[in-house]
């Protein structure tokens, strides 16, 4: 499974057609997460599938040159430490860990509501580390599984 797709029409359907919308829902899904459904999660596991359709369509070797593994283990670990940093923000303002309503005054939008604006920063940070860590992990298991396949 090294090789692109041997069919024009099923890969430009999906690089073209199908994976452009599929990272826009999921982009929709991380912003309005907080206010309906979705989520860091939800949209992390949508991105990943397209990370997925594109590496299956294009061909490991060609969609590694785009994104290796080595660049998806940093975006995971920085997904993590995003998650970290926003809890430890709030640790060492004597905030509890994760204060989703605790952000610097300096962040916040002065004629916005404080309490209100900082929590929702405080969750759009969290959940976009969550979204990082969870589209690079299912695209890092999807490529270690190729792996094991291929040496079989």
């Amino acid at each position: 499974m090294n090789e692109r797709t041997d069919s024009i029409v099923l890969h430009f359907i999906a690089q073209y057609l199908m994976a452009p919308f599929i990272l826009l829902f999921g982009f929709y899904v991380l912003v309005f997460g907080e206010s309906g459904p979705g989520g860091g999660f939800q949209a992390g596991a949508i991105v990943g599938s397209a990370l997925v359709l594109m590496r299956l369509t294009e061909g490991m070797e060609q969609s590694r040159r785009f994104l290796s593994s080595r660049g998806l283990l940093l975006i995971a670990c920085a997904g993590v430490g995003i998650y970290a940093g926003v809890g430890l923000l709030a640790l060492f303002a004597g905030q509890p860990f994760l204060d989703y309503s605790y952000v610097p005054n300096g962040w916040v939008n002065a004629f916005a509501e404080r309490e209100h604006t900082s929590r929702a920063l405080g969750v759009l940070g969290i959940e976009i580390g969550v979204f990082l860590a969870v589209a690079a992990t299912l695209t890092l298991i999807f490529d270690y599984l190729m792996e094991r396949l291929s040496d079989a």
